[in-house]
């Protein structure tokens, strides 16, 4: 038995982390898009284009990972650079039609999925958690920042 009372909020985090992962690839299983890349469709597919820079910012991702990421979309003809019309010497990238496609499949099957999750929880919890995630990132953020 363990003693939760000794568990740090961190490690609570962690756990939810790989029950979410869990309900993403539970949720695609019938598509062909790799849980892992999920995130990087959705933030490209409804928020895009992204310069690499952006999106690890947006994520907090290392540059490194969103790169890598952004390389496995390209080569599966999923996503495509653009020019930055902000800094030629940058690029933006986007889903392809292809890309979108894949997307509109897997994005209402996980929706449906975190809609019941979020209906069992119901808006004021998800309201508070939402506040104290923002807590939590503001507290880690301020660890990590060198002063």
């Amino acid at each position: 038995m363990t003693d939760v009372d000794s568990d740090t909020i961190l490690l609570d985090v962690f756990v939810t982390n790989q029950l979410r992962e869990r309900l993403i690839a539970a949720a695609l299983a019938p598509t062909k898009l790799p849980p892992e890349d999920y995130p990087i469709y959705v933030l490209v597919g409804s928020e895009g284009p992204w310069t690499p820079t952006g999106l690890a910012e947006r994520t907090q991702m290392p540059l490194s990972t969103v790169l890598f990421r952004l390389r496995r979309l390209e080569e599966r003809g999923h996503a495509e650079r653009i020019p930055n019309p902000d800094d030629r010497r940058s690029y933006r990238v986007r889903l392809t039609s292809r890309g979108e496609k894949l997307l509109a499949d897997a994005r209402p099957r996980f929706r449906a999925l975190a809609e019941t999750v979020e209906a069992q929880i119901g808006k004021r919890t998800i309201a508070e958690l939402r506040v104290g995630l923002a807590e939590l990132r503001s507290a880690i953020e301020e660890e990590i920042t060198p002063a």
